[in-house]
């Protein structure tokens, strides 16, 4: 990818980690320098994680197979939500439920109700109602729609999950791992790369290095259409 050079990374401030006091062991390997307490990433090894988790999800992707993206911090939920949608992708922005994974057949039927309750209010079915029931039945829709609007289009397990922040998403990337779908995730320096097939080492808190990262995944994918 010509987009991904250490020049382009460092613009869009994916070098900037936490305090050394916050690092994980196991981010080490990748870390550059310390300057001012504050750990430093070496962007040619993000680079490169980059081009291979690219490269792994451009093969799922190729295959017909489905990506879910995850996502929650409330800085960058929106480009989450944008991303996954430009690609027909399903995603969570607003909270990971326990069980999303490895509960699925439960969830399904929740995603199941939420399919019938819009199409009944779509044809006028809930009409016959009483407006006070009709007013807690759309509070049940919009709960439904979001804690699951998001995976609404799920109708099996993806094939491969994207995640920002790894260590806020550690349920995500747990329930992965006991499904072994493999997970492609940006994670600073406070994160654990345990579980993560294709960790990014990079700061995933700034909304600049989030949308580059997400942008260059998005880029790539809707070039195989």
């Amino acid at each position: 990818m010509s987009s991904i050079t250490k020049d382009a990374l460092k613009a869009a401030g994916l070098q900037y980690g936490y305090s050394r006091t916050r690092r994980h062991p196991s981010v080490k390997p990748f870390i550059e320098g310390n300057h001012n307490g504050v750990d430093f990433i070496n962007l040619e090894s993000t680079a490169k994680q980059l081009d291979d988790a690219i490269t792994f999800l451009k093969a799922v992707h190729g295959a017909g197979k489905v990506v879910l993206f995850v996502g929650v911090k409330p800085e960058i939920r929106s480009v989450i939500k944008e991303v996954a949608l430009s690609l027909n992708a399903p995603y969570v922005a607003e909270r990971f439920i326990g069980g999303t994974l490895t509960n699925f057949p439960q969830i399904k039927k929740r995603i199941e109700k939420l399919h019938d309750l819009l199409k009944k209010k779509e044809t006028g079915e809930l009409s016959v109602y009483t407006k006070k029931e009709q007013l807690l039945i759309q509070r049940d829709i919009d709960r439904l729609d979001r804690d699951f609007g998001g995976i609404s289009t799920l109708t099996n397990l993806p094939a491969a999950i994207v995640i920002v922040d790894s260590r806020h998403e550690d349920m995500c990337v747990k329930e992965a791992a006991r499904l072994h779908i493999p997970v492609v995730a940006l994670s600073n320096t406070d994160c654990t790369l345990e579980g993560i097939e294709y960790p990014i080492v990079g700061n995933d808190g700034s909304v600049t290095s989030v949308r580059f990262v997400l942008e260059a995944i998005k880029s790539a994918l809707q070039a195989q259409v």
